[in-house]
């Protein structure tokens, strides 16, 4: 697994409401070309430093008894959702230049009625996306103020 990961593609970022009870919301980041056909779904820092984890968020909102599929599914599930979030509340930049730390992996999706894949991958990594541009940053965090 790797630890650290760079690329450059499309990025869908979005405003993703993950504390009901706080009202809460956080940037998640849906990398559209994935890499070497793993998914690649991750949060942003905010405007305040805050990074939540995806993983631990899945976690909490799956069974007690959810398998580390399972978890990875929401977590996939999550990210590719944002390809149809309402555009007032995403971010779509292309060509995007990123480094992605890795925190978690699901290694792969185990074969199931409709193949081996999930949302169009054959597993996924999960973590923190950091993005150079400061613009396309500062775009990010102004999904947050709407």
């Amino acid at each position: 697994m790797p630890s650290e990961i760079k690329g450059t593609s499309r990025l869908i970022i979005r405003k993703f409401l993950h504390d009901w009870h706080n009202w809460e919301h956080m940037l998640l980041v849906y990398a559209a070309r994935g890499h070497e056909g793993m998914g690649l779904v991750g949060t942003m820092p905010d405007h305040e430093g805050h990074v939540p984890d995806l993983w631990s968020i899945a976690a909490r909102h799956s069974s007690p008894t959810s398998s580390v599929e399972e978890i990875g599914r929401w977590c996939l599930s999550s990210g590719w959702a944002s390809t149809n979030a309402p555009a007032d509340m995403r971010l779509t930049v292309e060509e995007c230049d990123w480094t992605f730390s890795v925190r978690n992996t699901l290694s792969e999706i185990r074969p199931h009625q409709y193949g081996n894949t999930a949302y169009g991958w054959r597993g996924g990594y999960f973590g923190t996306v950091h993005i150079e541009n400061a613009d396309v940053v500062a775009q990010a965090h102004a999904l947050m103020r709407t």
